[in-house]
């Protein structure tokens, strides 16, 4: 199974996050800058409308804009960067995502592919919050086809790991969601701005425990931002939301990995606890196209695989 780049694992020693001063004081980039202006409160503020006016079969590009800016470095080109208000383009594709529309890839059934866009804002510069879940759908077609017509609502998509290209047409809005999330200092449990967190105490045996009670009580389809936020999953950035590569939840090991098989795409999420500096992995939640699929004891790739069905 391919990695999924969303986070690395938990073994990072006794690291700390500090809720809003995670963001450096200066963007590095014209990219980084561009990114964290779209991602304040006030541009989340207007893309909303926007949002409420999006229907099912539209193309999301009718009523959000993406825009595409050249990356310059002595004058040369060097990258594109996609942005528009609220538009978390790290989970939603990258520059790609925004330019085709589609997103970032999310599940496959027989030849409809899922893409998803997300939209929030960061807290205090380095926490995200999302608030709304656009899926957008489109049908796989040969390169070849794709190369003979221009297809309107056409492009293609990598799946995540491999870089595999997929073709398709008919790319349409298929689902779109408010998120239940809320600031982070407003969780139950919740953080406080600029406090240190260790990340160490997040893979307690004891925090694992409250974890399993959780992890027990998702059920099989189970949208996946709806898991996350039953999880207290925080999301954090260290470069105003270029990447998130911080993932915290009570017993959350990091190193997802992600697998597109004929059944479908699959995500697993491991859970366990620290003894020492050794990880302990027990559990394994199986997503399967974005939504809960079940939970099992972890082992092997091989063995997890097994319930890819």
């Amino acid at each position: 199974m391919s990695t999924r780049n969303i986070e690395g694992s938990i073994r990072i020693g006794s690291a700390l996050l500090c809720l809003g001063c995670a963001v450096p004081a200066a963007a590095q980039d014209a990219g980084q800058q561009l990114t964290m202006e779209s991602l304040i409160v006030a541009a989340y503020e207007r893309i909303v409308p926007r949002l409420s006016e999006l229907r099912v079969g539209d193309r999301i590009t009718s009523k959000i804009d993406f825009n595409l800016f050249p990356i310059l470095e002595r004058g040369k080109k060097v990258g594109t960067v996609a942005v528009s208000d609220g538009w978390v383009g790290a989970l939603s594709g990258g520059t790609l995502g925004g330019a085709t529309g589609f997103g970032g890839f999310v599940g496959r059934t027989g030849d409809v592919i899922l893409g998803e866009h997300v939209f929030g804002y960061l807290f205090e510069g380095g926490m995200l919050v999302p608030q709304y879940q656009v899926i957008t759908q489109a049908t796989v077609i040969s390169q070849g086809e794709y190369n003979e017509k221009k297809h309107d609502a056409g492009g293609f998509v990598f799946f995540p790991g491999d870089r595999t290209r997929l073709y398709f047409k008919d790319l349409s809005v298929r689902e779109i969601r408010k998120l239940p999330f809320k600031g982070p200092d407003k969780l139950e449990g919740g953080y406080r701005k600029g406090e240190p967190l260790s990340v160490r105490s997040f893979v307690t045996i004891e925090r694992f425990k409250e974890a399993e009670k959780t992890l027990t009580s998702l059920t099989p389809g189970t949208e996946f931002w709806d898991a996350m936020f039953a999880l207290k999953m925080a999301i954090a950035t260290s470069n105003s939301g270029v990447t998130f590569r911080t993932w915290l939840a009570d017993g959350y090991l990091g190193q997802a990995s992600e697998k597109l098989t004929p059944r479908g795409n699959f995500l697993v999420f491991r859970f366990g606890y620290l003894e020492g500096d050794q990880e302990l992995p027990k559990l394994a939640l199986i997503f399967k196209n974005h939504r809960v699929h079940r939970l099992v004891p972890h082992g092997t790739p091989e063995e997890v695989e097994q319930n890819f069905d």
